[in-house]
């Protein structure tokens, strides 16, 4: 069911009743349970489908007529209040009014200046619609990737005040900066490029490349090949020298791909590109074929001439249309782009619940093949909790075993 006092207004909850067992007393088999569930739900729906939250109850609340009585159905438990640092009250009017916004979106009461927004709940969708409240508040427009750069109310106010400095990237960001070893550069790691950082080597600076399109403004570079030359502009702008580490998320796979071809063809030297849950392009079209049912030809159309009317005029699309209009973009990107062979190191994460072969048809573009490597999860939880933990895990391993190869050759 809808429920509409969730975080982000509107939520998708699935409520169960597991056969043989109570929830309630047995919490370490119904969290298995429930996993069950939504792994099962996971390959036979599309993601806008899918349920933001499961809940297991002994049985089900009725009204005198026998019908479930949806109001007694009990709303989520949010993250663990174990992961909320220990809390520090708003001191001045910017965290006074951030904390107003971030309790409204995350459906938290007390939030904390050091509180993180991803660790309480917090995702990329809410993210935006909470900068579009902040601006309206504060009169000062910050992009997603701000969010990411300060997930805290404290660190937030200080980019509101101009305390902050003001990296001047469109796309870019520095999340961990600091580190002696070769940097990582993640393309469309969505909430990863929030977790992954906290469970890779400290040694490692760690860069991330968000959408473009999320502001709700047109998107500039509609080419595999633009995007990858926009984003290898503003690369260079942080690291001038390589070598370079590259890693990919979906359709960001793809980007990191090119723009590996790009570096090498410029005399750069990038040791490893990882694609998490990434086709080949030449497979891209299969892979996207499950989706015709929801998203037809003529639904397409219609969506994409709404896309057009709101652009008109430097217009802004709105948030119920943004998510489709990035894909939509990059959809077509992937389709027409034709990659070249790859004669560097690419290794493949590939979700377990997702269709198609492990190599996922990169083994055709590397000459070496490509290293494979297969993940717990589905293509959308392999980068959320807890199962990116395992793929922080392989990808630390591929860094360290590729690092070391390379860091030889440069001394």
């Amino acid at each position: 069911m809808v429920r509409r006092d969730m975080p982000g207004d509107q939520q998708l909850v699935a409520y169960v009743v597991p056969d043989g067992f109570d929830p309630i007393s047995d919490t370490a088999q119904s969290e298995q349970f429930l996993e069950g569930v939504r792994k099962h739900l996971s390959s036979a729906l599309p993601s806008f489908m899918m349920p933001s939250f499961f809940v297991a109850l002994p049985s089900f609340p009725l009204n005198p007529n026998g019908k479930v009585d949806k109001k007694l159905l009990p709303r989520p438990e949010l993250r663990n209040a174990q992961m909320r640092a220990q809390f520090v009250a708003p001191r001045n009017t910017e965290e006074v009014g951030l904390a107003e916004i971030w309790s409204k979106a995350l459906g938290v009461a007390d939030i904390g200046i050091h509180d993180d927004f991803f660790d309480l709940g917090g995702h990329s969708i809410m993210g935006i619609q909470m900068l579009a409240h902040i601006e309206q508040r504060f009169e000062k427009a910050l992009p997603l990737k701000a969010l990411f750069e300060a997930p805290t109310i404290a660190q937030f106010a200080a980019l509101l005040r101009g305390d902050a400095p003001d990296q001047n990237w469109q796309t870019l960001s520095a999340i961990r900066p600091t580190g002696n070893s070769i940097p990582l550069f993640c393309v469309h790691g969505d909430e990863a490029s929030h977790s992954l950082p906290k469970y890779l080597d400290a040694d490692t600076p760690f860069y991330a490349f968000f959408h473009q399109g999320e502001d709700g403004k047109e998107i500039r570079y509609t080419s595999v090949e633009s995007i990858a030359k926009h984003f290898i502009a503003e690369l260079k702008q942080a690291r001038p020298v390589g070598p370079y580490l590259l890693c990919g998320y979906s359709f960001g796979g793809i980007v990191a791909y090119e723009m590996a071809q790009q570096l090498t063809a410029m005399g750069d030297d990038v040791p490893l590109v990882v694609v998490f849950d990434t086709y080949a392009p030449a497979m891209h079209g299969k892979a996207i074929e499950s989706d015709l049912k929801f998203y037809d030809p003529l639904k397409k159309r219609i969506m994409r001439g709404l896309v057009s009317q709101y652009l008109r005029n430097g217009g802004t699309v709105p948030t119920r249309l943004r998510n489709f209009h990035i894909i939509d973009t990059y959809d077509r990107a992937a389709m027409a782009y034709t990659p070249k062979p790859y004669k560097g190191k690419l290794a493949v994460f590939k979700a377990e619940h997702s269709w198609g072969p492990n190599e996922m048809g990169w083994n055709e573009l590397v000459a070496n093949g490509a290293d494979i490597h297969v993940l717990p999860g589905d293509h959308y939880t392999m980068i959320e909790e807890p199962q990116v933990q395992a793929l922080a895990r392989e990808l630390s391993e591929c860094i360290r075993s590729t690092v070391g190869k390379a860091e030889a050759v440069h001394h």
